[in-house]
C-alpha cells in the first residue's frame, strides 16, 4: 500500500511540475507578444522561459571584462508578420546562430556577440 501511494504521490508532483512550468512559458509567450505589439522594432529573445530585452550596445573590451559562460544560441527569428507565438530560442532582431553568453556574477544579464558586435539584454521580470 505504501508502495502505491509513493508512485501516487510522485504522479500527482511530475503534473503539478507540468502545469506550472506550461503556465509559465505562456505568460512569457504572452509578454513577448505585448512587448511586440507596443514597439515593433523591440529587441527581445526567449530563453529557458526567460524573455530578455535590448539594454545597450558595448564594445570588445566591456564584454571581456565580464565573467560570462556560454548560455546557447539564437535558433530562430521571429516573423513580425505571422501570427506564431514566440518561442524558447526565437528572437526578434538576432539572427540565428547568434551565440548568447550570461553573466555569472548578474545572471539577469546576457550578452549576444554576432560579428564581433556585443549587446547586452536584460531579463524582464514577469508580471
Amino acid at each position: 500500500m505504501t508502495r502505491v501511494m509513493s508512485c501516487l504521490l510522485l504522479i500527482t508532483i511530475t503534473l503539478i511540475s507540468i502545469v506550472g512550468c506550461t503556465t509559465e512559458t505562456s505568460a512569457t509567450q504572452e509578454m513577448a507578444q505585448s512587448l511586440m505589439e507596443e514597439d515593433k522594432n523591440s529587441d527581445l529573445f526567449l530563453i529557458e522561459s526567460v524573455l530578455y530585452k535590448r539594454l545597450k550596445t558595448v564594445n570588445e573590451t566591456e564584454f571581456k571584462a565580464v565573467n560570462t559562460i556560454l548560455y546557447g544560441e539564437i535558433s530562430k527569428k521571429y516573423s513580425k508578420n505571422k501570427s506564431e507565438k514566440f518561442q524558447s530560442g526565437m528572437a526578434s532582431v538576432l539572427s540565428s546562430g547568434t551565440k548568447l553568453y550570461r553573466s555569472v556574477e548578474h545572471p539577469e544579464y546576457v550578452y549576444s556577440s554576432e560579428e564581433g558586435r556585443y549587446v547586452v539584454y536584460k531579463s524582464v521580470p514577469e508580471g
